[in-house]
């Protein structure tokens, strides 16, 4: 038992970071016209209805990225609607991330490590249709087998580029996402599927 840990620490790759922000760039201007357009419809509904939207309509941009990664098509601006075919999913998945992480938050550290270990948590259940309970644990691991330091490093950055805020959220938030995807593809060992996006 002992020498199959040893080897499966010694066969784990931690996630590169470059890569996951060179795929999120380039992946993030190829379809920025409707990033764009969808991050301002999402914000704007989500606003407008007190963040009920907010879940499912992040969600589908989520699945604007699976569309171009793993399906292979152009996404368009109103592809952001995708997400309310799982209403409740999404809309349960948010409210929960939100209200743990930010508790969590409280104590600084605690939050950084729930965002870190639940970060492919959308991810999961936009590309491979998993409810939130199976979506939190396949993150952790995810996150654990890929190098949780490198996970760690890469929510602080995101977390740097999305302090921005204002009118350039509208830019950052969409860059986030296209990342955090892009990380998720090459943690999830489909480093081609990315690379040929």
């Amino acid at each position: 038992m002992t020498t199959i840990a040893a080897t499966e620490t010694t066969t784990r790759q931690a996630i590169d970071l470059g890569a996951a922000f060179k795929h999120g760039w380039r992946l993030f201007l190829k379809d920025i016209v409707a990033l764009l357009v969808a991050t301002v419809v999402a914000t704007a509904l989500s606003i407008v209805t007190l963040g009920i939207l907010a879940g499912p309509l992040y969600a589908g941009l989520h699945k604007m990225v699976v569309s171009r990664v793993r399906d292979g098509v152009q996404p368009a601006w109103h592809d952001v609607f995708e997400g309310l075919d799982r209403f409740w999913a999404y809309f349960g998945a948010a409210l929960f991330l939100v209200v743990t992480i930010g508790l969590a938050s409280i104590t600084i550290v605690g939050g950084l490590l729930l965002a870190t270990i639940w970060l492919y948590v959308f991810p999961l259940m936009v590309d491979k249709g998993m409810g939130i309970g199976e979506a939190l644990g396949a993150s952790y691991e995810m996150v654990r087998r890929n190098g949780f330091w490198e996970h760690l490093a890469l929510v602080v950055l995101l977390g740097v580029v999305n302090s921005i805020g204002g009118p350039a959220a509208l830019v950052t938030v969409p860059f986030t996402i296209v990342t955090v995807m892009a990380a998720y593809y090459l943690a999830d060992g489909r480093e081609d599927a990315v690379e040929s996006a």
